[in-house]
């Protein structure tokens, strides 16, 4: 059986943890501690967070008639409000680092990880890979100063299990309808081990895209479906 080497790197690093799952804790703690969020959750990608932020602003009851997103984009994010069935528009603003979607307090932060980066009074949704500034295979983010938002994203994300309950059948009560949207435990260990090569690094991260440049003019593709 091939294993994967970063749980033998975290432990000759000095981490330790009574399960795996404290492995998830410690790479939440510091993302908030880099980028100034009060609360983090990760999960497996950046447009499941942004379809996260915008489920529970629907429980919150908030209706949400339109959303209006660059037009220069990823691909995924109108088809995520596709699924949705959330109404939107493009619009030919620039942008680069990060976008609203407005007219929410939702931030699509996929090309844009540096320090002190978060928005207060916002979710902020991180991107990570190959071609991101936390080059994880694949995983995302929600950072956000909303604790009640926060404990919703911390269930929804993982099946709605509470992940102090292991195994996860000793959880009698399941409150939220989750979400196969976890990041592995092996790529939360990848992204400490990244995370503390970042944090010897003094200068500010150049954005690892420019969306207005990077992504095409969805507005000209056709949707038949």
């Amino acid at each position: 059986m091939i294993e994967r080497p970063e749980f033998e790197l975290l432990k000759s690093s000095g981490y330790h943890w009574d399960n795996p799952f404290d492995i998830i804790k410690i790479f939440e703690k510091k993302i908030s501690d880099y980028t100034g969020a009060p609360y983090v959750t990760v999960t497996d990608c950046c447009t499941h967070s942004l379809e996260l932020c915008l489920r529970y602003e629907i429980l919150k009851n908030k209706k949400i008639d339109n959303i209006i997103i660059p037009k220069n984009n990823y691909i995924s994010v109108p088809m995520m409000l596709e699924k949705l069935g959330i109404p939107y528009n493009f619009e030919g603003k620039e942008w680069k680092g990060f976008y609203y979607l407005e007219p929410t307090n939702i931030v699509d932060m996929a090309i844009r990880f540096d320090k002190n980066c978060y928005i207060p009074n916002t979710y902020c949704c991180l991107s990570f890979g190959s071609k991101k500034v936390l080059k994880i295979y694949r995983g995302g983010a929600v950072l956000t100063d909303n604790l009640e938002a926060h404990n919703y994203f911390q269930l929804a994300r993982s099946d709605g299990r509470d992940l102090k309950f292991v195994p996860w059948t000793s959880q009698k009560n399941f409150n939220v309808l989750g979400f196969h949207y976890n990041l592995s435990i092996e790529d939360c260990g990848r992204g400490i081990l990244l995370m503390d090569s970042l944090a010897k690094v003094s200068r500010h991260n150049k954005d690892s895209l420019d969306g207005s440049t990077s992504y095409p003019d969805l507005s000209k593709l056709k949707f038949n479906f």
